[in-house]
């Protein structure tokens, strides 16, 4: 009798924080996992799955992914450009492989002016809400790091859904966790520069006794683990049936509760005494801009079957304590 195997999914970037986790979950569920990365990243991924017989590292050396689809290399690119005609180009050569499951990590900050001051308008975003920018001003604009991470996001996505409608044999699903926090799957690497979003967390804990608390920063959050689940369960979802909206399978992740810095400081204080002197004065802390938005996770609870998420202070003391441990590694 003939046994069909797992099924393969292929994971970009797969030694990035979101990705790592949705490996973890996607291995534990029984798929097999073909991972992509690149340099010294590739190794680093063997050696943490090479106990694993259901994973595969793949390397990449440029943006040809047809062979990772089949069974090669690839490669991610970085930057405005890369963002938006990387994303392309997994899409056409995922269809030109006859894969044509894609779930895409994206973000709620696609769903966000790039500035973020719709973060604190108290209005309520949904699945409908999609950020304006364009490339010209993403590129000849004097704009912060965050505000550029915003735009390409926004653009990236909404390359996404214009090539899903025009090719509707794709069955694209997209994810759109806020900022994401919570232990790592694997090793991050050596330093701060590694930590990814952790690193907001990171600097509550991190700096010279009595500096100012750093700027609020939009409080929407959800833990690493919830973020990785979505993109599990949107990969289970039936395709939509034909005349269907495409953009039905956009989902917003973020949990309920805001994420705000006084009181995750004080928090911090109360969990850990001996960080008392690693944390920022709460004296004088600016208020906020303005009322805080909400997100609507709907869509999530009664499509992907989200009903919980984990909370602010489960998440925070995770973060923090992975942190500190990962301050004893770094050399």
């Amino acid at each position: 009798m003939s046994v069909n195997p797992p099924a393969l999914v292929l994971v970009t970037g797969a030694s990035g924080y979101i990705a790592s986790h949705i490996i973890a979950q996607l291995l534990e569920a029984g798929y097999r996992v073909r991972g992509t990365a690149r340099g010294a990243k590739l190794d680093a991924i063997r050696e943490h799955y090479k106990s694993n017989p259901n994973f595969e590292a793949v390397q990449i050396d440029d943006i040809d992914f047809s062979s990772a689809l089949q069974a090669g290399k690839a490669a991610p690119v970085e930057q405005l450009q890369g963002a938006i005609e990387g994303t392309l180009h997994v899409l056409r050569e995922a269809l030109a492989a006859g894969v044509h499951k894609v779930v895409v990590t994206s973000s709620w900050a696609a769903v966000l002016d790039p500035s973020h001051k719709d973060a604190f308008t108290g209005i309520t975003f949904t699945e409908k809400n999609y950020g304006q920018a364009t490339r010209e001003d993403l590129i000849n604009g004097n704009h912060n790091p965050l505000y550029t991470y915003c735009g390409t996001k926004i653009l990236a996505e909404q390359a996404a859904w214009k090539f899903a409608e025009e090719h509707p044999e794709i069955d694209l699903a997209t994810i759109n966790p806020p900022f994401l926090y919570g232990a790592y799957a694997a090793n991050p690497g050596q330093g701060p520069a590694s930590l990814g979003s952790n690193i907001l967390l990171y600097q509550l804990i991190a700096g010279k006794p009595g500096r100012p608390l750093p700027p609020q920063v939009p409080p929407a959050y959800c833990h690493v683990k919830d973020a990785a689940r979505a993109h599990l369960l949107a990969l289970k979802l039936p395709k939509l049936p034909a005349g269907a909206d495409v953009r039905d399978k956009r989902f917003l992740v973020t949990a309920p509760e805001p994420a705000l810095w006084t009181e995750t400081v004080r928090y911090i204080a109360e969990k850990h005494p001996e960080l008392k002197d690693r944390l920022p004065m709460l004296e004088n802390a600016p208020p906020l801009p303005g009322p805080l938005s909400t997100t609507d996770t709907t869509r999530a609870r009664e499509v992907l079957g989200i009903t919980e998420y984990v909370g602010l202070a489960e998440t925070v003391d995770e973060t923090i304590q992975a942190l500190l441990e990962l301050e004893k590694s770094w050399k």
